[in-house]
């Protein structure tokens, strides 16, 4: 582990405070993913919903009156798990609830969801007037109902709306151009799929979120200092490595893409199993964030790739997407660890085939109840 970037304290991009600051619009969940990707789970009235664009432009232009009214929302039961999805009379408004049909009642669900409709339009408008979200629309639409919202929302406050759209070969993903002085244009390799596929490629997302925020703000995503626990204890040789007998790890000849070094691991059975992880000593318990950066090889049969923290339950959590294939993806967990706690195991498990091969880098380990971006370059 010689070539890993052994600073002990480093500045890195804040994420989650940058992702706060996004509210989702439509017309679907990504932007509501997109958070719980980087582990911050904020209300939204949209964040976990689907409108069309020119609903959207209407709901803004009336201050969403008639949304939430007892009059308006009623519940279906959608799919084979009987999910009650919260959906509006007025407009193309439907919701997810996380209720069940023969395990909630679904009178009781829909009286606590005219509760929660109203108190979330109520607090979404409030933010929208003091300026305090970039505003997130992603998919296709028609420029005009596009425009409308952009205009809409400036009513409220000088704001912004990110369109986030799938890029043709001119464009760059990760990419953000201006079309406005309140329209933005970000795109994307592709959007999330939620039936089987690849998920939303959430390292571009954040790209464009960044890069989004520059044009909106005139200034750099917000950044924090991060004290890696992991370079500290390699700097002063304290951390100890180890591996499953049936994995191989060798170290590759080429960088991380933020530096350090990168590593191979070749599964030898199909069994879950301890890939690569460290030993290192704490001064004291408390919350950890574990987070390892992955690359995943065409061809991979595995079905999970995971970062824990041994012996303690993951308080969040989030996996490798095993169908995205050749691009770095961030996974990570958090735990929270007793006062006298004086060491911690920090691993990577995987579930595969044997021979399959896939990469990790940027190990790292900080107190606190979420990754930051140690890692990201934007």
């Amino acid at each position: 582990m010689s070539g890993q970037n052994a600073a002990a304290l480093e500045f890195c991009y804040d994420i989650p405070r940058l992702l706060l600051l996004f509210e989702g619009l439509g017309d679907n969940c990504d932007v509501g993913v997109l958070q719980r990707a980087v582990g911050i789970e904020p209300f939204g009235l949209f964040r976990f919903a689907t409108c069309k664009a020119t609903d959207v432009g209407a709901l803004l232009r009336t201050r969403f009156q008639c949304l939430g009214e007892p009059e308006d929302l009623w519940l279906d039961e959608v799919g084979p798990r009987r999910e009650y999805w919260v959906k509006s009379r007025q407009c193309s408004f439907e919701a997810h609830t996380e209720r069940y049909a023969g395990g909630d009642d679904s009178e009781v669900v829909r009286s606590a969801l005219i509760e929660k409709t109203r108190f979330l339009k109520t607090r979404l408008i409030r933010d929208l007037s003091r300026g305090r979200r970039l505003c997130v629309w992603r998919g296709a639409a028609d420029m005009a109902a596009i425009q409308e919202i952009a205009a809409q929302l400036q009513t409220y406050a000088p704001t912004c709306l990110l369109w986030a759209r799938v890029a043709d070969a001119a464009q760059v993903p990760g990419s953000v151009q201006r079309v406005s002085d309140g329209l933005l244009l970000g795109f994307l390799s592709r959007y999330g799929d939620y039936d089987g596929g690849p998920r939303l490629p959430v390292e571009e997302w954040i790209s464009v979120c960044a890069n989004a925020y520059r044009l909106w703000r005139g200034e750099d995503p917000p950044k924090a200092p991060l004290d890696n626990l992991i370079s500290r204890a390699m700097a002063t040789h304290t951390c100890g490595w180890f591996a499953d007998r049936s994995v191989t790890t060798r170290l590759l000849d080429e960088p991380a893409p933020t530096g350090g070094a990168v590593f191979e691991h070749r599964l030898g059975n199909t069994e879950p199993t301890l890939i690569y992880g460290t030993h290192l000593p704490i001064g004291t318990g408390g919350n950890f964030a574990f987070s390892v950066w992955i690359r995943i090889p065409e061809g991979f049969r595995g079905h999970r790739i995971s970062a824990v923290l041994r012996g303690y339950p993951g308080i969040m959590q989030w996996t490798a997407d095993p169908k995205s294939y050749a691009r770095w993806q961030r996974v990570w967990v958090t735990a929270n660890l007793p006062a006298d706690a004086r060491s911690i195991f920090c691993e990577i498990t995987a579930e595969g085939a044997s021979g399959d091969v896939f990469h990790s880098a940027s190990w790292c380990l900080e107190r606190g109840n979420r990754p930051l971006g140690h890692g990201y370059a934007l």
